[in-house]
């Protein structure tokens, strides 16, 4: 069961009641969309990009994010979503 290696960071306080599987080409889709927002609002990303990393590093954090969204792009994307996939987890608490 997929859950039991995230169970040990929680066992203590939860347990799962459900999981489910999504296949991949959902994310690899919404991952495409956030790099063309990026793309399209470069000019507004960048203040935060600055703010958040400072001046020295926002241009090399914008590239890491478009490197992100590109690979989950590409990984989730692959063999139409069927390779990678999200979990999505149900608990309750103990």
């Amino acid at each position: 069961m997929p859950s039991a290696n995230l169970l040990l960071y929680f066992q203590d306080d939860v347990s799962v009641v459900d999981h489910w599987l999504v296949n991949g080409k959902h994310y690899a889709q919404t991952s495409e969309e956030w790099l063309k927002r990026m793309d399209k609002n470069i000019k507004a990303i960048k203040p935060i990009m600055e703010s958040t990393y400072g001046k020295d590093s926002a241009v090399k954090w914008t590239v890491y994010w478009r490197t992100f969204f590109i690979s989950v792009a590409e990984l989730f994307g692959y063999n139409n979503g069927e390779e990678w996939m999200v979990t999505h987890y149900l608990f309750k608490k103990k």
